[in-house]
């Protein structure tokens, strides 16, 4: 085994359980402890009124796997050639392809899984920068709340944005076995994987009732996917936060760096 640590994968949906079966065939103890859970779109109705003119939209921005899925149980008709596509991520993109009828049509950003470079906001950026013609109208496509950062950036360069909460994120409530796992793991040492900044908190609120718990993954090593996330974690009180590529195997090998 890489260490008597056990890696706490925050990340949700399929995902997160994919990353935790990966580090335990890789002989890491892992536990899955997503941060959130999804549900339908808030407002169900005004979601598929303004997906009803997608075509106006120069550009429409999925932020998450997660999004395109329930854009694509929204949607009434295939995408629309004109509106472009940019995805944050490859797994996005990948979701895209296979879930969104029509998508293959229109213009993808980025163009290869090759021209992505890590899974946040800063990573596209310059290449929705690199546009032409510059999107003047933007459709974002998220949950109720996220990529404040991007639509910034977007609407100081002159575009108008519109976010969408097509999903609802949802705190999520571990089960007794699961919390039970967790205590007696942080006996050993934990480990934390986190890949959004509102994870952290959501992490901080659902440990509330499990300080030895907290207290461990403060102390352990904490994976974060990019800089936001690292100052969040950092601010929140974790000492040890470690910026790498979410699988398994940079995970594993930070972990036998450390000794743990």
């Amino acid at each position: 085994m890489a260490g008597a640590v056990t890696v706490v994968v925050t990340r949700p949906a399929a995902a997160g359980r994919s990353l935790a079966d990966a580090l335990e065939r890789a002989g890491q103890p892992a536990l899955w402890l997503p941060a959130f859970e999804f549900g339908p779109a808030p407002d169900e109705s005004q979601a598929r009124a303004v997906l009803a003119s997608l075509a106006e939209f120069e550009l429409a921005i999925f932020v998450s796997p997660q999004a395109v899925r329930a854009t694509a149980a929204l949607l009434a008709q295939p995408w629309p050639a004109r509106t472009a596509i940019a995805v944050v991520g490859a797994g996005t993109r990948a979701a895209v392809l296979d879930a969104l009828a029509g998508a293959d049509r229109a213009r993808l950003v980025p163009e290869r899984d090759e021209d992505i470079d890590g899974s946040g906001s800063e990573s596209l950026w310059p290449l929705l920068q690199a546009m032409r013609p510059p999107p003047r109208r933007v459709l974002l496509l998220r949950a109720q709340s996220g990529r404040e950062w991007l639509a910034d950036r977007l609407q100081d360069a002159g575009s108008t944005v519109t976010p969408l909460a097509v999903y609802t994120r949802l705190p999520a409530a571990p089960a007794a076995a699961l919390r039970a796992q967790l205590a007696a793991a942080a006996l050993d040492g934990l480990a934390s994987v986190v890949s959004s900044s509102d994870a952290v908190a959501a992490l901080a609120e659902m440990l509330a009732e499990q300080q030895p718990v907290l207290r461990a993954l403060r102390a352990g090593i904490a994976f974060a996917s990019h800089p936001r996330i690292a100052e969040r974690l950092r601010a929140a009180g974790f000492e040890r936060v470690t910026i790498c590529p979410l699988q398994a195997a940079a995970i594993v090998a930070l972990l036998r760096e450390a000794g743990g």
